[in-house]
């Protein structure tokens, strides 16, 4: 095999996703990549997807467990997998035909991570949106870094868009706060390698009903839980760094933004009107972080937060975690634009 192409990995893990299952798979079966691995776990689902899946049996290994939840699947795959390069891709998601050759010269040994935007498409496969995250291409580590230190996280896709090195998953250690496989390790990329950012969608990642359930239900406990992952991820993050002796170092913060954020929507949530110092506190969080148009749009959004009724401020909160709403009107508003000009 040529040595620019190293062995990848797709892990696949799946839960009660028969509408999905067969089309996922397809879509990896159908890279164009020489040197491949797919792996598909099947974690105790109840509907027909462990059958969908042994179809598949003679070109995939396929293996299913008791329900675990999706970390421990996704743990699972990796440990049967044997690839320099590991792509989790979940069961409603896709690749894009090609999507691996034109990663392909990205995957080399000095580099951590290949991210690439997602194009997002409904229940039936139609795009409702235009792809994300907008990613400049880039094959730098020090700006991301940099982003950690001062916002806490860097602009990345979900799982399905992202490739790591096989190291980036090793010895991690005690995971026990997380509930999806890739929260900690997109961190780390950075400091163990170059992250190539490509600026194309390669994927596609569905909205559909069973995934926008975490959304749907706006409660003090899910965003606190958010709050408290967030902030594990980077404790969790400053050990690995001391562990493995790496140059750099994380500095902690109680004031992110996002952790404000998650506050005042925890507050909403909780049928409460949020004080104005803590929506203060939020603002100058998002000024000190961002460029200017995100303060004014934070700024909009905390004054309706503030001045609306209780069923307003609930209804603008749960606009603001609804992925799906948040594409359609932001497709509206480009569309908009363009035929104006």
């Amino acid at each position: 095999m040529p040595p620019n192409y190293p062995l990848v990995s797709i892990i696949i893990t799946c839960f009660n996703y028969e509408l999905f299952i067969s089309e996922c798979i397809k879509s990896a079966l159908q890279q164009d990549y020489p040197n491949l691995e797919i792996i598909v776990v099947d974690d105790g689902s109840k509907d027909g997807s462990w059958d969908i899946i042994q179809q598949y049996r003679d070109q995939v290994t396929c293996v299913r467990q008791q329900n675990r939840g999706a970390l421990r699947s996704s743990l699972t795959g990796f440990r049967l997998s044997n690839g320099d390069f590991v792509h989790f891709l979940d069961a409603d998601d896709l690749l894009v035909p090609g999507a691996l050759q034109q990663i392909a010269p990205h995957l080399r040994p000095d580099v951590s991570k290949v991210q690439f935007m997602l194009s997002p498409i409904d229940r039936d496969g139609q795009v409702i949106g235009d792809p994300f995250p907008k990613l400049a291409q880039s094959i730098e580590s020090g700006p991301l870094i940099q982003s950690i230190n001062q916002r806490g996280y860097y602009n990345t896709p979900p799982t399905s868009g992202n490739i790591y090195r096989r190291d980036i998953y090793e010895n991690l250690g005690d995971l026990s706060y997380e509930r999806a496989i890739d929260g900690v390790p997109y961190l780390l990329a950075p400091f163990l390698g170059k992250v190539v950012s490509l600026d194309v969608p390669l994927g596609k990642y569905r909205i559909h009903n069973a995934n926008l359930s975490s959304f749907s239900t706006l409660s003090s406990d899910r965003l606190n839980g958010y709050i408290d992952r967030f902030m594990a991820r980077l404790r969790h993050l400053a050990q690995l760094i001391d562990e493995r002796g790496i140059k750099g170092k994380v500095r902690l913060r109680q004031d992110y933004a996002y952790v404000r954020e998650m506050t005042i929507l925890s507050t909403v949530a909780s049928g409460k009107r949020p004080a104005l110092r803590l929506l203060a506190s939020y603002i100058s969080a998002v000024r000190r972080e961002h460029r200017a148009l995100r303060t004014c749009m934070s700024l909009a959004f905390a004054l309706g937060l503030f001045v609306l009724p209780n069923l307003g401020r609930r209804q603008l909160a749960s606009f603001r975690l609804d992925p799906s709403r948040f594409w359609r009107v932001r497709s509206r508003l480009k569309h908009a634009a363009s035929v104006g000009t």
